[in-house]
C-alpha cells in the first residue's frame, strides 16, 4: 500500500516495478486493448507482439497508442494506477534490443523454458515466437491513487530507469 507523504513519482515507479502488465490500448478505426508483458527501461515499456496482431499493426498504422498499468483490489479505496498516451515503436536487434530482451529474460525467466538445449539469444527468441520488440513511450501519464482522494489523477512525468 503506497504511504501518503511519498512523492507520486516514486510511487508511480513504485507501480512500475511492482507490475508486470501494460494494457495497451489502440483505435484504427475501432478501439481495441490487450495486456502485455513489459519490462521498463530508459522512460520506455518495452514488450514482443506479433507484427499481425490487432493491437502491434493498428498502433503502427496510426502511430498512437494508450496504456495503463494498474493494482486492483476489492477495496475501491486501494485502486492505484497510470493512465498513459503515447506512440509505440518497433525496436531492432541492437543495443536498445538486446538490453530490453536481457531485462525481459531476467523479469520472466520463464521463457527460457522453450529453448531447452537450444540456442538463446534475442534473434532465436523473435524467430521462435514469430514477434518483435516493442517499445511504448509514454507522452503523457496520469497517476491516481484513491487512498489519496476519490477519482484524482495526477499528471506526471515518468522516471527514466
Amino acid at each position: 500500500m503506497a504511504k501518503m507523504n511519498e512523492p507520486i513519482n516514486e510511487l508511480a515507479l513504485k507501480l512500475i516495478l511492482a507490475r508486470r502488465t501494460l494494457v495497451l490500448s489502440v483505435a484504427d478505426p475501432d478501439p481495441w486493448s490487450a495486456p502485455v508483458y513489459y519490462v521498463y527501461e530508459k522512460g520506455r515499456f518495452y514488450f514482443f507482439s506479433s507484427a499481425e496482431s490487432r493491437h502491434a499493426a493498428a498502433a503502427m498504422k496510426s502511430g498512437r497508442a494508450a496504456g495503463s498499468i494498474f493494482r486492483d483490489s476489492d477495496d475501491w479505496r486501494e485502486i492505484e494506477g497510470l493512465q498513459m498516451a503515447g506512440r509505440v515503436e518497433p525496436i531492432g536487434l541492437g543495443i536498445e534490443g538486446l538490453s530490453a530482451f536481457n531485462s525481459f529474460v531476467t523479469r520472466f525467466p520463464t521463457v527460457k523454458e522453450f529453448f531447452v538445449g537450444a540456442s538463446f539469444d534475442l534473434d532465436q527468441f523473435i524467430q521462435r515466437f514469430r514477434c518483435r520488440l516493442y517499445a511504448f513511450i509514454a507522452e503523457q501519464s496520469f497517476y491516481l491513487n484513491n487512498a489519496r482522494g476519490f477519482a484524482k489523477r495526477t499528471e506526471i512525468r515518468l522516471p527514466e530507469l
